[in-house]
C-alpha cells in the first residue's frame, strides 16, 4: 500500500477497484484504528473473511465486534485446550491432561466457529450483524415492494368487495 504508516495491513487486493480518493480515506481510516483493531484488520484481511470494498473499510472500526480474534491461540492443539476449558466443568489434573489430546478438539471447535488460524492468532466471527453507515431510506422515498404492492392491491380488493353486493334471486317474504 502507498501509505507507508500502516505497513501491517493488507488490503488484499481490494486496492486495485479503489480510486486515489477511496485509498485515501481507507488509509486515513486504518491508522484511526486503535492497535487491537489493526491487529484484528490484519487478521480479517489474512481470512476468508476478508473486507474487499472501500465501504467495508470504512466501517470497520463500529463494526470490529464482529470478528474474534485470539492472539495467544496459534495452533490446533491449544484452539482444543480453549475448547476444553470453555466446555468442562472440571479441572483436568495433569494426568487428565497429559492422557488427552486436544487436536481433535480444536478441529471441533475451528468448525463450529467457522473460524480459521492466521498469522495473528485464531479469528472467528462473532455472529453480530454487521451495521452499515448508509442512511435508511425514508419511507416517502422508498418505492414499495412487490410484495408490498401486492398486499395494498389485496386490501383494496377486499374493501371493495366488502360492500353489500345485490340480493340475486327471489326476495323472501315480509313478516
Amino acid at each position: 500500500m502507498a501509505d507507508k504508516a500502516i505497513p501491517d495491513i493488507s488490503l488484499g487486493g481490494a486496492e486495485q477497484n479503489m480510486s486515489r480518493e477511496e485509498l485515501a480515506a481507507v488509509a486515513k481510516a486504518i491508522a484511526a484504528l486503535s492497535q487491537e483493531d489493526r491487529d484484528l484488520l490484519g487478521a480479517v484481511q489474512e481470512s476468508p473473511c476478508r473486507l474487499t470494498t472501500t465501504e467495508q473499510f470504512l466501517e470497520f472500526e463500529k463494526n470490529a465486534d464482529c470478528f474474534v480474534l485470539e492472539p495467544h491461540v496459534q495452533t490446533m492443539e491449544a484452539l482444543g485446550w480453549e475448547y476444553l476449558k470453555e466446555k468442562l466443568t472440571i479441572d483436568l489434573t495433569d494426568d487428565l491432561r497429559a492422557a488427552i489430546d486436544p487436536a481433535p478438539f480444536g478441529r471441533h471447535a475451528l468448525e463450529e466457529d467457522c473460524g480459521c488460524f492466521t498469522s495473528r492468532g485464531y479469528l472467528y466471527p462473532s455472529g453480530d450483524e454487521w451495521q452499515h453507515d448508509r442512511p435508511q431510506e425514508k419511507p416517502a422515498d422508498r418505492k414499495p415492494s412487490i410484495k408490498e404492492r401486492l398486499e395494498q392491491s389485496k386490501q383494496e380488493c377486499m374493501g371493495k368487495n366488502k360492500a353489500p353486493a345485490p340480493h340475486k334471486g327471489k326476495s323472501e317474504p315480509e313478516l
